[in-house]
């Protein structure tokens, strides 16, 4: 085998392409078709229809994006400032800072969810809150929950949508830096009881809910975005299990 191309399941041309005619900025900006195929491709082989959820509405774009390669999918928005439904879509008028109001948008969600992408405020505290809700509560088991525009985690001045960005690497806030604990807590049962709770702490503090990452089967950090699968009922048993050398950690 010659080169370094990399091969993914699901076309990633196709996908790109894709992106290019819908006109979103998740190809034409981001680059996200180099990412997103390896984890989107067993919902190619769904026939039934199945809902997406994404924050964020934008122009739209995402919802021609997302239908045309997923034509049985029906898409949910939730959008601080649009309600809307059409053919295959519904934009319900959601408030991403208010978590009540995130609660109760799931109501409104009548398919099995696979797939949640969160391009909403790009607010570091709203993309932890989200994902403890919605990752937890709504996403089913093996799905895929991808938190886009990462990028103001890094920010150390200026704001996002009236949202003051403070934060900066190595910030204790930033949902890079939680997201970061986050790996250690896949790894729970190898810590010992004082890093565990100084862990959980950590992410407590900052929004992130421990139960929400403890179901969690992988975690990726790509350019600009972190991509999430949930566990499966397989997973439990290896999450689950004594670890063998646990007196080399315990103090």
């Amino acid at each position: 085998m010659t080169g370094s191309k990399r091969k993914n399941p699901f076309d990633a041309e196709k996908f790109r392409l894709a992106g290019a005619e819908s006109g979103t900025d998740k190809v034409l900006h981001h680059g996200y078709h180099r990412f997103y195929p390896q984890f989107l491709a067993p919902l190619r082989q769904r026939k039934r229809e199945f809902g997406i959820v994404e924050i964020g509405y934008g122009q739209g774009n995402s919802i021609i994006f997302w239908k045309s390669l997923f034509p049985s999918a029906h898409v949910y928005c939730l959008d601080r400032d649009v309600s809307l439904e059409g053919e295959g879509y519904t934009v319900l008028k959601v408030d991403q800072s208010d978590l009540g109001a995130m609660e109760k948008s799931m109501q409104s969600i009548l398919h099995s969810v696979p797939l949640i992408i969160d391009d909403g405020s790009h607010f570091p505290p709203h993309q932890l809150t989200s994902f403890s809700i919605l990752f937890e509560e709504l996403l089913e088991q093996g799905g895929v929950y991808i938190i886009e525009d990462i990028e103001t985690s890094y920010w150390n001045s200026g704001d996002i949508y009236g949202y003051p960005t403070r934060f900066g690497l190595y910030s204790p806030w930033s949902a890079v830096e939680i997201l970061k604990h986050a790996v250690d807590y896949l790894n729970r049962n190898l810590l010992s009881q004082s890093d565990r709770n100084l862990v959980e702490y950590s992410m407590l503090i900052a929004g992130l809910s421990p139960q929400a990452v403890e179901a969690v089967s992988t975690l990726t950090f790509a350019q600009n975005c972190v991509i999430a699968t949930k566990i499966i009922p397989e997973d439990k048993a290896y999450i689950e299990r004594p670890y063998h050398f646990s007196e080399m950690t315990a103090r």
